[in-house]
């Protein structure tokens, strides 16, 4: 089995050990060259060959190393559960999955017939098939079995490789290795089918602050993410498992060797959405956002990328990625490459494609093993009723109105190639733009620097704004997320989208303020303890109270650029004068005298 292998060990001194075996080969520092023998020991010790699946990917040879490094994190470093719960883990989903090609992996990495630890085996096969139904019940069940949090966290990631390596042999189709013996028929692992709708939201495991935060993982994902996400805080508890993941993410989505990144990031918007995971979905469609495609134009992609205003060849792409979704759909169609093909997507960017989507169903897997909560307020939130959509013909309706954009003119201007007409767009909104910014951010400095990065990031995506608001509310939403952006670096920020607004707030001084606040007051007085009190109120009464009374802008505007409904930014503009209101009244309220 390790012949050829080049490692320093002696073999003789673990003949009886072959978990030891694999486990120091593994710990060897990869090294890539063309003998595909000698680039990836670890993949070369589990199965004493290089497997097809992993040969098909050869044009992406970071990714095979990254996924060797996840599968040594997960699989073959010790740690609570014993290799043989792992492997059995392995050949239960990828059964559950009907994957052959992954069936007759696992198996022949197998020492011997793993005992079945039935608690164990049946969260796995929930996690595998039913993962929108996990809950804290699933948890709860694991711990009384004496599974403690990281035990649990092991087994969740490696029903995560299970899924996503499953992901890649239903795309790629490998053929069978030689060395491989074909599975034979098997009868499907007998899974009840969930009843109700998991109740109440994680998360499910508790994270662990120790020096995580200091991390070289956490340092990259703030780098991307601008934050770090609740999907990886809850696994610090592994850190070697955090870095694997990062190490992913850095060969698959972070480069762009064949697809861009925003393509990458549809595939994962799409596939998230296809297996109805809301936190994934939040995350992935605020990184479009973040990288200037509109909120309505994720949600689109969300709903149904077809009627969305992605290229043509790009919602080819999302169609066929989509098949690749691990929550069990109606449908039996199969990923085609020639499909994509005939769309002029190269080998390297189909290969990509197949690997981009095995990532996805490995976060949303992940996701719904540790119950993390999303980080910003769900745009969507899925439920019970997106598992049977409607597909009857949906009732004609009259067209969208569009509102007439001042600004369409020049946008289309610069769209077609007049790079010079852009400076009349800064000109026109440079105020509107340093105004919101600087209420939000509260440092004219900072909103100085952050309204030319509001620009730069508008003139880089100009090409991508589809016209179905104003320029001005899609410029406004860059501000926002700009400004929000810079406030979370200086600290944790709330999100500014919709959500809950009761926060205990009850306006006490309600007396009558006098007639003409001014006659008390000087006109500059006046204005700077509005301004010091507009400062003073919550991120999100604050913005939305500069965007509706000091920027002019319509209610439809303002809720659009937030990402909220107009009942929302209504209650929230309310909220926020009230607010500015309590802070205002010792000023303004009118002293009435009394009898000694």
């Amino acid at each position: 089995m390790l012949q050829g292998l080049a490692v320093s060990v002696r073999l003789s001194r673990y003949t009886c050990n072959p978990i030891v075996i694999v486990y120091e080969c593994m710990r060897q520092p990869a090294t890539i060259s063309n003998d595909p023998l000698r680039s990836y020991p670890g993949l070369i010790a589990a199965y004493g060959f290089l497997p097809n699946l992993f040969r098909v990917q050869s044009a992406l040879p970071g990714v095979i190393e990254a996924e060797q490094q996840l599968i040594e994190a997960v699989v073959v470093r010790p740690g609570r559960l014993s290799r043989t719960e792992k492997e059995a883990i392995l050949n239960s989903v990828a059964t559950v999955r009907g994957s052959d090609y992954c069936r007759a992996l696992f198996g022949h990495s197998l020492a011997a017939v793993p005992d079945r630890n039935t608690v164990l085996s049946d969260f796995s096969l929930k996690l595998a098939k039913h993962g929108l139904w996990v809950s804290g019940r699933d948890i709860g069940e694991l711990r009384e079995a004496a599974f403690d949090d990281t035990a649990i966290l092991e087994a969740v990631a490696t029903t995560a490789v299970a899924v996503m390596l499953c992901t890649l042999a239903d795309g790629l189709r490998p053929p069978l290795d030689t060395d491989l013996r074909s599975p034979g028929s098997y009868e499907p692992p007998k899974i009840p089918e969930p009843l109700d709708w998991p109740e109440g939201a994680g998360p499910h495991l508790g994270s662990s602050s120790g020096s995580a935060s200091d991390s070289h993982a956490y340092s990259v994902l703030r780098e991307q993410f601008g934050f770090v996400p609740n999907l990886y805080r809850l696994q610090s508890a592994v850190p070697e498992l955090v870095e694997a993941e990062l190490g992913l993410l850095e060969s698959v989505l972070f480069h762009e060797d064949g697809l861009n990144r925003v393509q990458k990031e549809y595939v994962l918007l799409a596939i998230s959405a296809a297996n109805l995971n809301t936190y994934c979905a939040t995350l992935h469609g605020q990184v479009l956002n973040i990288r200037g495609i509109p909120p309505e134009e994720c949600d689109r992609i969300v709903e149904d990328h077809h009627h969305s205003g992605i290229s043509g060849t790009d919602r080819v792409l999302l169609d066929e990625t989509r098949k690749l979704a691990s929550l069990p759909v109606r449908s039996s169609q199969r990923f085609e490459t020639e499909r994509l093909r005939t769309q002029g997507f190269t080998e390297l960017q189909i290969v990509e494609a197949v690997v981009v989507s095995g990532l996805a169903n490995f976060l949303n897997t992940v996701q719904a093993g540790v119950g993390a909560t999303p980080d910003f307020p769900p745009r969507r939130v899925f439920g019970p009723k997106d598992l049977y959509p409607f597909s009857g013909k949906s009732r004609p309706t009259s067209d969208v109105i569009v509102p007439d954009d001042p600004d369409a003119a020049l946008v289309a201007r610069v769209q077609q190639g007049d790079i010079d007409v852009f400076e009349q767009l800064v000109r026109r909104h440079s105020r509107r733009v340093f105004g919101a910014l600087a209420g939000l951010v509260g440092n004219i400095e900072d909103a100085r620097d952050a309204t030319q990065e509001v620009f730069l990031k508008a003139f880089e995506n100009i090409g991508r704004f589809q016209g179905r608001s104003k320029f001005s509310t899609w410029l406004t939403s860059i501000a926002i997320n700009t400004g929000t952006e810079l406030l979370r670096q200086r600290k944790p920020s709330e999100s500014l989208a919709e959500m809950e607004d009761d926060e205990g707030f009850r306006p006490r001084q309600v007396q009558k303020w006098e007639d003409n606040p001014e006659q008390m007051c000087s006109a500059s007085q006046v204005n700077d303890l509005v301004r010091e009190a507009v400062l003073r109120l919550p991120e999100k009464y604050r913005v939305a109270v500069l965007l509706r009374d000091i920027n002019q802008l319509s209610t439809e505007e303002a809720a659009a650029a937030l990402e909220l409904s107009i009942p929302a930014l209504k209650a929230r503009v309310l909220r926020g004068r009230l607010m500015l209101r309590e802070s205002l009244a010792p000023h303004f309220i009118r002293q009435d005298k009394t009898d000694a």
